[in-house]
């Protein structure tokens, strides 16, 4: 039972619940208040009004929701002391643009973060393009991310680079005390050749030595 009070669903279900007392208040206020005759739109103002503060708690819009909180008390203690006053029917038009603007600026804002999600899609730079067109050509490059920290030469894989380094240890030119963390400076190169790769058009990326 306890896990059933406290699922969101059973919370929303009795929020609804809670509303339609609320919905028929809202709605005689507004009938009251009507030029027309039984308005099938008083219906369509108390559906939205009353239900503005289920879709804002809902939406995590907390402050929102506590705002139409107070403008249901309102609508009740309207309906209840002044149902024709003058702040009846100021109190219809403040929360039916208010509702409508809310509800604009609810539906705005998800729309604009879809939008600046696809704004955020990475896209290729112009050199990215010139090298791009370069490889669609024909032309190729060798790229050598692996570099020996003694010399500086640099190599297309770690196994050409292993075998330079053999020779500066044959020769006692190898001092690995004073190249700080080159290993990780290699690999990070390499990953960086990769992430390259990825967002270049029409590479192969399976040649790392394209």
């Amino acid at each position: 039972m306890r896990k059933v009070i406290l699922n969101e669903t059973f919370g929303i279900i009795a929020l609804a619940l809670l509303l339609i007392p609320q919905v028929a208040h809202t709605v005689y206020v507004f009938k009251v208040n009507s030029h027309y005759d039984n308005p099938w739109f008083s219906w369509c103002y108390a559906l939205g009004i009353d239900l503005a503060i289920l879709i804002f708690t809902v939406k995590g819009w907390i402050r929102t929701a506590i705002v139409y909180f107070w403008g249901t008390l309102a609508h009740n203690l309207v309906y209840q002391f002044l149902p024709d006053s003058l702040w009846s029917a100021a109190l219809i038009c403040l929360m039916l643009s208010g509702t409508i603007l809310s509800f604009s600026h609810l539906f705005f804002q998800n729309a604009a973060v879809d939008r600046s999600v696809t704004a955020t899609d990475p896209q290729p730079t112009a050199l990215e393009m010139q090298i791009s067109a370069a490889l669609k050509a024909g032309i190729r490059f060798e790229v050598l991310p692996y570099q020996c920290p003694a010399c500086g030469e640099a190599f297309a894989s770690s196994k050409k680079l292993n075998g330079h380094i053999s020779g500066h240890k044959q020769k006692e030119e190898w001092s690995p005390q004073t190249y700080n963390d080159w290993e990780a400076e290699n690999e990070k190169r390499s990953s960086l050749l990769t992430q390259v790769y990825d967002v270049l058009p029409n590479a192969n990326h399976d040649d790392r030595t394209a």
